[in-house]
């Protein structure tokens, strides 16, 4: 039989029959299988996490075969440690499945970070420092100074705070700031012999303020100036010796051990 004959026969048309049918047949189960592992068309709403635990939150997704996953945390004072705050996307977003829902959880404790240097800045400055650092300015009480609006110190629950204290978000900080000299006058007190915090604490009991520092030759190293004494003040305490409110008194400090004994 000539190829010509064959293409006219009636085997040919049977086997291609079969072939289209084949092929159509294959075609659609393929086209079937991808759309039931995709899920062609099939979206899941996201469900309301919020204040749910990890443990809950793992439980309710699984049923809807999405996934989570945690990027943060954060401190809420009403919310239950662990659980859900925030959630991307949020509730009744529609999703394929096997989506992951990325999640922040409310932390254990409020995050603690360093209160930002704002003495001798202006109370404006010293306001958006604290805000900007994440604490909350309290309570701004104004004392005698030769400087206006000069923030001369910071103080949390009453107490100054030295330098590089470290304390929790959203913790309240007062300010005391100046408010020019005051035409009252007070004692000078006797700071020779003091450490700087001791004279600081002095002088802020006094409604004075601390004015240069200056150092000797007796330094060598930082830790020298953490043990470094008053060994000079300016002006000079004595019987009688008065200073308006608010004055500063400059101070000249040792770590010279000969030189504390002679004076």
């Amino acid at each position: 039989m000539s190829f010509k004959s064959f293409l006219k026969s009636r085997v040919f048309f049977v086997n291609l029959l079969l072939a289209i049918v084949f092929f159509a047949l294959v075609t659609w189960l393929t086209m079937t299988t991808l759309r039931v592992y995709t899920h062609h068309g099939e979206k899941i709403s996201i469900p309301n996490l919020n204040g749910y635990t990890e443990y809950e939150v793992e439980s309710i997704l699984k049923e809807k075969n999405l996934r989570y996953k945690i990027i943060d945390s954060a401190y809420v004072a009403s919310a239950l440690p662990g659980s859900v705050i925030d959630q991307q996307p949020r509730e009744g977003y529609k999703v394929k499945e096997r989506r992951t829902i990325y999640l922040t959880i409310a932390a254990l404790s409020p995050e603690k970070i360093r209160v930002p240097k704002v003495v001798d800045v202006s109370l404006r400055e010293a306001k958006s420092h604290l805000e900007n650092a994440g604490f909350i300015v309290g309570e701004v009480e104004y004392r005698p100074s030769e400087f206006m609006n000069l923030v001369l110190a910071n103080l949390y629950n009453g107490k100054r705070l030295p330098a590089d204290t470290v304390l929790e978000r959203g913790s309240v900080i007062n300010l005391v700031v100046g408010k020019g000299l005051s035409d009252e006058k007070t004692n000078i007190p006797e700071l020779v012999g003091l450490s700087v915090n001791g004279a600081t604490n002095e002088l802020f009991a006094k409604n004075l303020n601390l004015g240069v520092l200056i150092y000797d030759q007796s330094f060598e190293s930082k830790e020298d100036s953490l043990n470094a004494i008053i060994w000079k003040q300016v002006p000079a305490a004595g019987v009688g010796n008065k200073i308006e409110l608010g004055s500063a008194i400059d101070i000249w400090l040792t770590v010279d051990e000969l030189k504390l004994e002679e004076n």
